[in-house]
């Protein structure tokens, strides 16, 4: 008897082992799938990755949007504070994430001690130090500026969050942003035609004071702002200049008042001095959109070159300014 018992439980381990290796075959199998080289194409180059990097040094802020938008925190982060202070969104930078300098002038050396397994930047800002950024890690530096991506900012927002997404395996996550971000534009662009709005063209401005004088940078068609503002059913009252860099034109109050019967949506710091300083101009004073007081902050905050979560922001906090 004890002879049939000790051949039935070395059967059942046989069976069991066998099971098990089926189970780690499949699990083998997928891994393999997952473990498939990950070839990105960026503005200076090709880099390719044996599996999705988990240490990520990112030296500019929509970039370090992009990561928190699909859950993942970098371990080093060019600004931080500045960040905290104009880029409004859902997701937060970690306390344990490092700073690493400017994002014009990065600390290499704290870059090097975190032992990045990539460096997400600017060609614009970093094409230069290429040669240094890639000796401590793979690089992949995107573009802003070129004249192919300028004329569609908000389209190369999406290039690059995809292309970001594909890095890190997470595609179908960045698919579902998107659509959040269209099933918003919808929902959004119901509620504003329910409003009595005066006009449906506006002027979006990011506004700050130098040398006590107020400065304008006026969003131009081809910026992101303007798509998501006419996602939502608004008109860019600026017709021209569709290929500014950055997506803008700086203005001065003159240079405003070619626009003044729009609305006025401005992004302003709460602490800029720049309608203290307005109070008495009497040529701002007399702009339409002054007197009819079509003027309609959406907080300083409101990052205006930034992804999906920026835009959501964006889209939130004009809903809530166009309904005061």
């Amino acid at each position: 008897m004890k002879k049939f018992i000790f051949a039935m439980l070395a059967l059942l381990f046989v069976l069991g082992g066998c099971a098990e290796k089926g189970k780690s075959g499949q699990t083998n199998s997928n891994q393999s799938e997952t473990n498939e080289k990950i070839e990105i194409t960026h503005a200076l180059g090709t880099e390719t990755f044996d599996k999705a990097p988990e240490r990520i040094v990112v030296l500019e802020w929509n970039f370090a949007e992009e990561l928190l938008a699909l859950g993942v925190q970098p371990v080093g982060m060019a600004d931080i504070e500045g960040f905290k202070k104009w880029v409004k969104i859902s997701e937060s930078v970690a306390d344990d994430v490092v700073d690493v300098g400017t994002r014009q002038e990065p600390n290499l050396e704290e870059i090097a001690k975190l032992n990045p397994d990539v460096i997400i930047t600017l060609s614009s800002n970093h094409g230069a130090i290429q040669d240094q950024l890639t000796k401590i890690a793979p690089t992949i530096f995107y573009d802003t500026v070129s004249p192919e991506v300028t004329k569609d900012l908000y389209q190369n927002s999406f290039d690059s969050f995809k292309t970001t997404a594909k890095l890190l395996g997470k595609e179908a996550e960045a698919e579902q942003l998107i659509q959040r971000l269209d099933e918003k534009y919808a929902e959004a662009a119901k509620k504003i035609d329910e409003l009595n709005l005066p006009t449906r063209e506006f002027l979006f401005t990011q506004a700050y004071t130098v040398n006590q004088a107020p400065t304008f940078r006026l969003f131009t068609k081809n910026s992101m702002v303007s798509h998501v503002l006419e996602k939502v059913g608004l008109e860019n009252v600026i017709k021209d200049n569709t290929d500014a860099p950055w997506g803008f034109i700086d203005a001065n109050v003159e240079g405003v008042s070619n626009y003044e019967d729009a609305l006025f949506i401005h992004a302003v710091q709460p602490d800029d001095p720049l309608f203290d300083n307005l109070q008495n101009n009497k040529a701002w004073n007399e702009l339409t959109f002054v007197k009819n007081d079509q003027l309609y902050d959406i907080g300083g905050d409101t990052w205006t070159f930034g992804g999906v979560l920026s835009m959501e922001t964006l889209v939130d906090n004009l809903l809530l300014a166009l309904q005061k």
